[in-house]
């Protein structure tokens, strides 16, 4: 332990930490500080003053003993206990004027009073060890029983003399001298007690040769018996049952390799000093491997040192806390009596690059560890989410278990205090290494588990019929909502982009004016070639514009907002879909109304309703008429429906093509197949154009020619039935390569409730002209019409009968087409290039061809998922350059500035996380872990509550 008085400690254990901690807050700040009263300001800034003053002067005494060539003194480190201990009394005196009630939290994930006793806690510990070394004489060894007995009295010493006569004067008139009396005493009590437990090991340490019998009983104790019992006690051996392998007092150390490391590491330094240089390097080794291991439990209770006191006084088991403090002391300890007798046989610098090489094992270990979680998960998520379809995929699928098994317990939050399913500091480093910070929701981790592992997913499944179109009968009752109770636009032509600018103006209201805080919603179905550009919101007496943000960001801040105990003003706008937009405006109170705008940019007239009311933006001049509009350089074009019905119509030739169910839990019914495809398709499925692709996780297409029925005998089940992927690779290739014929795609399965369906494959309607319907076969010969472009699940009664073409048109001819499109009176999008850019910030486009730049990208992507990660920050990117939104992006108006940086920061975390990544469980998009876990705070707020007390009630003799 001496070597803890080298001056360059204290650059590792406070300046770093402060620094750490100086930026930490400083973010925490920049995000409310709008909110904040001014004497809220003040006294932020008086604290940052103050600990840039305690940081400086402790890096300024760190230079000059180095330049001096001097250990840390015993002047140091006294006035840096008793300094930086004021410090975090006063803090957490004014704990709730930094922070005030008023201040939603999901704006500071993590409150900066963790943050702060976290990171000042390890100058406290230097400062204490140094003081332990310096008034423990080596010449004369004082007895290391009087100073545990010492330590084991003060706390009743403390109570007695302490909270007695505190108690007795508790009438609510104590002044702030009794209060600050209270803080200085307890905070003096609690390092005399820490003071004395570590003096008491240090000295056993140095005693190690007096009494080998009763050292080595000291070291079972300390280094073995006590963590195991730790381990033990976390996992809930006094509290009249084990809790698991999921939960713990402290956090979740109910895996195995914690009880073995602990067994290892107690064994190792228990293990009696040798006189062998090989044996004795040997055991060095392994010490120092098992040093990490020793230091991270040291760490996870350092924020609770202080609490020990209380534990001691309170439930006796206090002295458990203390064991990563006490084993420490020993490891370092054991550590140094090797280095001395091995430097007699080895170079002390290869000594000491063992020692060092060990302490970065199990770090490098768990960091190995995590990143193969993360290659498996983003794998796994690439595959699902954004696949490239000329790619062979092949997982592991048992690292995937395990690698959703931690993802599962890193990602569970709790606040009850003896439910704690995180690794504390563990949890936080895998969610940083693994999640981006971010989390993968449950419903994501049940699509793997069902895709990968054939695990069927607990909501039952339902066969819903819907109509022709897509219409739904709902027997919920319905609930008074605000609603539409005026629509008004303006359009004006601007001749420059040769496109309508046109504004929609909403008033909305409650029907019922007794209700408070309603929210109105609604849906908006916006024609192709009408892009949204401009959005605002009222509130409070001004016109707030929106904020074009990115999707799952916005979605997260307006759902944080709507989930706060007061009433806030936000609005949100987003696509749904490639066609529809929703509006969500909050609140609506009483009978007073709100007002809401949407700016579209469009290049013919358009009709559109909202909420049952018809408004027709734009007029005749301007229009295009029969002209296709494109961007600059041809890469997209917008073939109106006048254009489109001057195309030729042609009909191309159906073929089938049969997806076959080959998961797992369809093993057994596959041989009946063959007499269900031929009862239905007899003749088509002879033909030689019939194709065969068989589907389980992956997709196996038969080869032209083949025996489908032998391919389907030789195949290995892999996973579930992923029936939305076999679609998705089928329309990539159908749209890659147009032709004259089409297939009519046959999905055969008898258990339709465990195929992978998806939300629907609008997105992909380019490559099924002739109509969006499939259908699935069962082998008993029931045929059913399902929909490709939503809804997929539900069945389609008036789909029209297989195998009936439908005319199509051909763009830009019918001697070379590129593209097919629907026969109706619809405009459609078609991407003229074989890959999109994206618009530059020195385009000339106007606003309205960059839209259709930004939304033939959109439909480019689509069949190209593999570009998401790439391309999606450019993406978001240009479209918040042209005030476009796609659906990738979202306007969202927000009431006050604090907002709008809790926006800021939360967008730039999504940005740089994987597309397929989570924010929270609700949108589909987690609140990201904190340095201490929520119920591991209770437990230090319990702790450091006590000496908080008193200068509460100075605020309460103030108030009076």
């Amino acid at each position: 332990m001496r070597n803890l008085l080298n001056p360059k400690w204290l650059l590792l254990l406070n300046t770093l930490p402060v620094v750490l901690l100086v930026l930490l807050c400083y973010g925490e700040f920049s995000v409310i500080q709008s909110l904040l009263p001014p004497a809220s300001v003040q006294l932020w800034q008086g604290f940052g003053l103050g600990l840039a003053g305690l940081g400086i002067g402790t890096l300024a005494y760190a230079g000059v003993q180095l330049r001096r060539g001097r250990e840390v003194g015993v002047g140091y480190s006294v006035l840096a206990l008793v300094a930086y201990s004021a410090f975090l009394l006063l803090y957490m005196g004014y704990d709730a004027e930094l922070v005030p009630r008023a201040v939603p939290r999901w704006m500071i994930p993590t409150e900066p009073f963790l943050y702060t006793i976290t990171l000042l806690m390890p100058t406290l510990a230097h400062a204490l060890f140094a003081l332990v070394v310096h008034w423990t004489p080596t010449e004369r060894l004082p007895t290391a029983a009087v100073n545990f007995v010492l330590a084991f009295v003060a706390p009743l010493a403390w109570y007695v003399l302490l909270l007695v006569p505190f108690s007795a004067f508790d009438s609510g008139h104590q002044g702030w001298f009794w209060g600050a009396l209270f803080a200085v005493t307890l905070a003096a009590g609690v390092i005399g007690f820490l003071f004395f437990v570590v003096r008491g090991a240090y000295i056993m340490g140095l005693k190690r040769g007096e009494d080998a019998e009763f050292h080595l009983v000291w070291k079972l104790l300390i280094a073995l018996i006590l963590p195991v019992l730790g381990l033990l006690v976390n996992n809930g051996l006094f509290f009249g049952r084990l809790m698991g392998g999921e939960t713990g007092v402290f956090g979740n150390f109910n895996d195995p390799w914690f009880y073995a490391l602990a067994v290892l590491n107690g064994l190792l330094l228990s293990v009696p000093d040798g006189n062998n240089p090989r044996q004795r390097l040997l055991v060095f080794l392994g010490r120092s491997v098992l040093l990490g291991y020793t230091l991270y439990f040291f760490i996870v209770f350092l924020p609770f040192l202080p609490l020990s006191v209380l534990a001691v006084l309170l439930i006796g088991l206090g002295f458990l806390m203390l064991t990563p403090l006490v084993l420490l002391v020993v490891h370092v300890r054991e550590l140094g009596a090797d280095l001395e007798f091995l430097e007699r046989f080895y170079p002390r610098r290869w000594l000491r690059a063992g020692l060092v090489a060990g302490f970065l094992t199990l770090p490098l270990v768990m960091t190995g560890r995590y990143l193969h979680n993360r290659w498996v998960l983003h794998e796994a998520l690439a595959y699902r989410y954004s696949p490239d379809y000329s790619r062979r995929y092949s997982l592991d699928e048992q690292a995937l278990v395990r690698t959703l098994q931690t993802v599962r317990e890193h990602k569970e939050r709790t606040d009850d205090f003896f439910q704690g399913k995180h690794v504390p500091y563990l949890a936080t480093y895998f969610n940083w290494l693994v999640l981006d910070n971010l989390t993968l929701s449950d419903q994501k981790i049940a699509d793997l588990e069902q895709l990968f592992l054939g695990t069927p997913l607990k909501a039952a499944f339902s066969e819903v019929t819907v109509t022709a179109t897509g219409a739904t009968t709902s027997t919920s009752t319905a609930v008074a909502r605000p609603a539409l109770t005026s629509l008004t636009s303006r359009s004006t032509y601007d001749a420059q982009q040769q496109a309508w600018v046109s504004w929609l103006d909403l008033k909305v209201a409650n029907a019922n004016t007794t209700q408070q805080a309603g929210e109105y919603t609604t849906l908006l179905e916006l024609p192709t070639g009408c892009w949204v550009g401009n959005y605002y919101l009222d509130m409070n007496g001004r016109r707030e514009p929106g904020i074009l943000a990115e999707k799952k960001t916005a979605a997260w801040v307006y759902a944080q907002i709507l989930n706060e105990r007061q009433v806030r003003d936000p609005g949100l706008l987003a696509y749904t879909d490639d066609q529809h937009v929703s509006l969500r405006v909050y609140p609506v109170v009483g009978d007073a109304p709100r007002t809401t705008g949407i700016q579209l940019l469009h290049k013919e007239p358009v009709t559109l309703t909202i909420d049952g009311r018809q408004v027709t933006l734009g007029g005749p001049a301007g229009s295009s008429g029969a002209t296709a509009a494109a961007t600059a350089n041809q890469e997209v074009v917008l073939v109106s429906a006048a254009a489109k019905a001057q195309l030729p119509l042609v009909r191309r030739t159906p073929y089938y093509h049969f997806l076959l169910d080959v998961s797992a839990a369809q093993v057994d019914n596959r041989t009946t197949y063959a007499a269900g495809i031929k009862s239905k398709f007899a003749l088509p499925a002879a033909d030689k154009q019939t194709r065969f692709t068989l589907v389980d996780a992956y997709t196996t297409p038969v080869p032209t020619g083949a025996s489908w029925q032998q391919a389907l005998a030789q195949h290995e089940s892999r996973g579930g039935f992923y029936l939305e992927g076999a679609l998705r690779k089928l329309l990539f290739e159908v749209r890659q390569h147009p032709g004259p014929t089409y297939p009519v795609i046959v999905v055969v399965t008898d258990k339709p409730e465990n195929a992978i369906w998806g939300a629907g494959l609008a997105e992909l309607s380019s490559a099924y002209p002739e109509g969006d319907q499939f259908y699935v076969l069962a082998s008993d010969g029931r045929l059913a019409a399902h929909s490709l472009r939503t809804n997929s699940q539900a069945v389609w009664p008036d789909a029209p009968a297989p195998g009936t073409p439908q005319p199509v048109r051909a763009w830009p001819d019918a001697a070379q087409p590129r593209a097919y499109l629907p026969n109706n009176e619809r405009a459609d999008i078609v991407v003229n290039d074989a890959k999109i850019g994206l618009p530059q910030p020195t385009s000339a486009n106007s606003r309205w061809q960059t839209g259709l730049l930004l939304h033939g990208y959109q439909q480019w992507q689509a069949f190209h998922p593999e570009a998401t990660d790439q391309q999606r920050v450019p993406f978001v990117q240009a479209s918040f350059r042209a005030g476009i939104m796609t659906p990738f992006t979202a306007y969202l108006a927000l009431e006050n500035e604090a907002q709008k940086a809790a926006l800021a920061r939360k967008q730039q975390q999504v940005l740089n996380a994987n597309a397929a990544l989570d924010v929270d469980e609700s949108s589909q998009d987690t609140v990201t872990e904190v340095p201490i876990d929520g119920g591991v705070s209770l437990l230090l707020a319990a702790g450091v509550g006590l000496g908080v007390r008193g200068l509460r009630r100075r605020k309460q003799a103030r108030g009076k």
